[in-house]
């Protein structure tokens, strides 16, 4: 049976009779395997795969919200190859813009553990030339104590 219906990609998933799963990891000194995360953009979070898309899609219909980009952050409990999830928001001009309107439609569109652990305001989400988010340049300023930084219980107290 071929993979998802499709012989080249069942070629690629069991090539050299190894199963790919795209799951990457590390082997420490003592020989210990430890999970990082897996190919193709998925974050963990408490052992499931959140895939971005599905949280900024709930996020991006909100009227208050002109862009979002979400992606990982090293989990604050410290859990190997946990991430928390952020969720970069530019709010809409003219709109007024609520963190705790954010929270309560993720809660409604989304699976609980999908449902960012940030949202991070920012007046616009860093991009190359060809329009991708540069994650990197967010996660850099990313500070959960900074101001334009909430959680969902500090936008509902």
């Amino acid at each position: 049976m071929d993979y998802d219906g499709n012989p080249e990609a069942s070629a690629r998933k069991t090539a050299g009779g190894w199963l790919h799963s795209g799951d990457l990891g590390w082997r420490d000194e003592e020989g210990w395997f430890f999970f990082s995360h897996r190919k193709g953009g998925g974050i963990r979070r408490h052992g499931d795969f959140v895939h971005p898309g599905f949280v900024e899609k709930v996020i991006a219909e909100h009227p208050s919200v002109s862009d979002v980009f979400v992606y990982g952050v090293p989990a604050a409990s410290g859990a190997p190859g946990e991430k928390d999830i952020v969720a970069a928001v530019v709010p809409a001009q003219g709109v007024p813009f609520s963190p705790k309107a954010i929270f309560e439609a993720c809660r409604k569109g989304l699976e609980p553990n999908f449902v960012p652990t940030w949202i991070q305001v920012v007046e616009e989400i860093p991009k190359t030339a060809s329009e991708k988010p540069q994650e990197r340049l967010l996660a850099a300023v990313f500070d959960p104590s900074a101001e334009n930084v909430c959680t969902e219980s500090e936008a509902m107290g």
